[in-house]
């Protein structure tokens, strides 16, 4: 990662306990720097509150001079499947690789959402 990039690492659970945990790094993360990545990867749990903050999230991006926000997360794991059921690699830059995610970032914005899948 570059010094106009960040990365946030979450483990366990993204729920309505645990968001304003996460809720002011994320958000100035988003203010400061030109791109962030989301590592879901070792994430156990996320619910529909989770969901939102990073549909939030990744508005709050899009209005910050063209900042940028990519998700990574584990194949296969709850979050994978929760998010294939809502369907938000529609919303959302979504990536089951940190590699692609972090050269995603690194790329030209698109107007596509960036997904490797959606």
């Amino acid at each position: 990662m570059d010094s106009e990039a960040s990365a946030i690492s979450l483990a366990g659970e993204l729920d309505i306990s645990t968001i304003p945990r996460i809720e002011n790094r994320l958000f100035e993360a988003l203010r400061s720097h030109r791109a962030v990545l989301m590592d879901l990867t070792r994430l156990t749990f996320i619910d529909s509150s989770g969901i939102g903050l990073l549909i939030q999230a990744h508005r709050l991006a899009a209005r910050e001079d063209g900042g940028r926000l990519h998700t990574v997360i584990a194949p296969d794991s709850q979050v994978d499947r929760v998010f294939r059921l809502v369907g938000i690699e529609r919303a959302l830059s979504i990536h089951l690789d940190r590699g692609a995610a972090t050269a995603a970032l690194q790329a030209p914005p698109t107007a596509g959402n960036g997904n490797e899948r959606g």
